[in-house]
């Protein structure tokens, strides 16, 4: 009799988790779901570890949360993050000195710095002139 890790699969679980691993948003949901699948198959956990290249406790913990909440518990929860330094005022305005400035990304830092009263790096700028749809790669950096 094969050892499994995880308790025997429903056919409706093994769906989920066969979606999850192919088409799951985001690459830690597929890994997990891919660990489940694999235990389901026979695979040990010292296996799996090296199929996925994690750690053993790793492995263990996911164990744990599929049998104490099944799939949602694999979903990464969203977290917080660092609040922009340029909120959606800035970035309107950012834009407009586009127009007024185009390819000249040091004018239009400096006049967005001196206008808002912030102090940001060059990547900051570009991270926002990504966001509203602007690519960075059209100024000149010298």
């Amino acid at each position: 009799m094969t050892r499994r890790f995880v308790l025997p699969l429903t056919e409706e679980e093994q769906r989920d988790l066969t979606e999850a691993h192919q088409y799951g948003e985001k690459r830690a949901l597929r890994r997990r779901a891919h660990a489940i699948l694999l235990s389901e198959q026979g695979y040990t956990i010292d296996q799996i570890s090296d199929i996925l290249d994690v750690r053993r406790n790793t492995i263990s913990i996911w164990f744990k949360k599929w049998e104490a909440s099944g799939l949602g518990d694999l979903i990464d929860k969203p977290r917080s993050g660092r609040v922009p330094i340029l909120d959606e005022d800035d970035r309107e305005r950012l834009q407009a000195l586009v127009q007024d400035h185009p390819h000249q990304i040091r004018t239009l830092q400096a006049r967005l710095q001196e206008e808002t009263g912030k102090t940001f790096s060059s990547d900051t700028l570009r991270r926002a002139l990504k966001k509203i749809g602007i690519a960075s790669s059209a100024f000149d950096t010298h």
